[in-house]
């Protein structure tokens, strides 16, 4: 099993659905695009031709794999469930406001990093399953000494734990990533461990002027 250096992750957020514009709980639910909205991903589009990635993974979820095909990026694709949003079981489709007199709910976000939500996901697990595909990436898709880079087309969440986990002093809510927009992080590996050595928004600032 080969091991690398150095490798880029492009974390990118899907397009807008119906329920991302009602602010419900949207996690596993199979929910599609609103096409109306994909034209927002046209700065980023515009950044990604000039980029050329080893290896795309997606989410198997509508959203992502209809924001995917409106990118048409030119790499090997493949589709990981493990890429899917945290599963928000019985809150699945419902808003703030239809939850907030719930106990249960209001215990879950006073302590949602330890707690499970009904019939839903917990913090833990969903953490295990993000570890568990970025393992296997780093086992069997890297090479010595190349720099390999990869997209990740992904949820909202997914990007903040990534994040939070290579960049230390970056909690799981200190970053916003909204419908159109990636984050790039460069890694390095040192004494074993993937540290990040850079993190910059896509599109850069300067192409969206």
């Amino acid at each position: 099993m080969g091991t690398c250096d150095y490798v880029d992750l492009f974390l990118v957020r899907h397009g807008v659905t119906d329920w991302n514009q009602e602010k419900r709980y949207l996690g596993h639910t199979d929910r599609g695009v609103l096409k109306s909205e994909l034209p927002e991903f046209e700065k980023l589009q515009n950044e990604l031709i000039d980029q050329r990635f080893d290896h795309v993974f997606t989410s198997d979820l509508r959203r992502c794999q209809e924001t995917l095909a409106y990118l048409n990026i030119p790499a090997p694709i493949s589709v990981d469930a493990r890429l899917r949003e945290m599963n928000f079981g019985d809150w699945e489709g419902k808003t703030y406001n239809e939850l907030k007199d719930e106990k249960i709910y209001q215990d879950w976000l006073d302590n949602w990093e330890h707690s499970s939500i009904p019939n839903g996901e917990s913090f833990v697990g969903f953490k295990h399953r993000i570890d568990s595909f970025l393992q296997e990436i780093f086992q069997h898709e890297l090479t010595p000494n190349v720099k390999k880079k990869f997209l990740l087309m992904t949820h909202g969440g997914i990007i903040r734990y990534l994040v939070s986990r290579f960049v230390p002093s970056l909690s799981f809510w200190d970053l916003s990533v909204s419908h159109g927009q990636g984050i790039q992080l460069t890694l390095l590996r040192q004494e074993g461990n993937w540290v990040c050595s850079l993190l910059s928004v896509v599109p850069s600032q300067e192409k969206e002027k």
